[in-house]
């Protein structure tokens, strides 16, 4: 098996990869990946073929690439998938295995560059606080007690 075959079987099977595919929540999730040096532009027009492949995929809900501002050739992919099988079905696609495949080339990163996350809910209101020490950062007046926001 060619290297490039190697590294693409071994990251989709590191644990940053791994769902639970009846897991019925989106399923948000950020990859940093930064370009080796010289190759910004090159991975780059990576980025930007699978970002437009992977915004065609039904399970995806949004698939955003940006670049830091002070960092030029640091990438932040932003991906929400409908569910934990819609991701895995993602990881199926000829657009990611080529993806990953051109990341040992391309990039320093790799598999564990990729978070999942888990969305923290905001309430609609600020809730009070059963501590005394303060909850919000935006309490109204009857929340200040000293004048002071805690």
């Amino acid at each position: 098996m060619p290297a490039a075959e190697d590294y693409l079987t071994a990251a989709l099977h590191h644990p940053n990869l791994q769902v639970d595919t009846t897991d019925r929540s989106q399923r948000p999730m950020i990859a940093i990946l930064d370009a080796r040096p010289g190759l910004e532009d090159a991975f780059r027009e990576c980025i930007v073929q699978l970002v437009r492949a992977v915004r065609r995929e039904p399970g995806c809900v949004t698939f955003n690439a940006y670049e830091a501002r002070d960092t030029p050739g640091r990438f932040y992919l932003y991906e929400v998938y409908t569910d934990a099988a819609a991701f895995a079905t993602h990881l199926q696609t000829e657009h990611v295995h080529t993806f990953i495949s051109t990341i040992p080339d391309l990039s320093t990163g790799g598999p564990g560059s990729l978070i999942q996350l888990n969305e923290i809910p905001v309430p609609a209101s600020c809730p009070k606080s059963t501590t005394g020490a303060g909850s919000c950062l935006m309490a109204g007046p009857a929340d200040v007690g000293d004048g002071k926001l805690t």
